[in-house]
């Protein structure tokens, strides 16, 4: 993913924060992002190994999203807000930034 298409994206997603839109893509992935940050304060580490589907069912209310979920967690790792290491079981997602937008 290039430079200009993440800041154009942040762009964007400042623009929603700007008009207060609720339930648009920047909504979700502040939703996304807040849940991953309370895993991690809950597994008292610096790390968690969210499963998609528990996003899915906190935001969404149903477990059938976990393909948007997936999309919110790779868009918030290539913009440098958290950062994965590790698969399956093994996984370890941490917050590497504050959100800014």
């Amino acid at each position: 993913m290039s430079k200009k298409y993440i800041e154009d994206n942040l762009e964007t997603l400042r623009k929603q924060r700007d008009e207060n839109v609720v339930g648009g893509y920047r909504d979700l992935v502040v939703k996304t992002y807040k849940y991953i940050q309370q895993d991690i304060k809950k597994s008292k580490t610096d790390f968690c190994n969210p499963k998609n589907s528990d996003i899915s069912k906190a935001i969404y209310g149903n477990r059938n999203q976990e393909r948007k979920i997936r999309g919110y967690i790779n868009d918030l790792r290539k913009s440098g807000y958290i950062s994965i290491y590790g698969i399956g079981l093994e996984q370890e997602v941490k917050i590497t930034k504050e959100l800014d937008f």
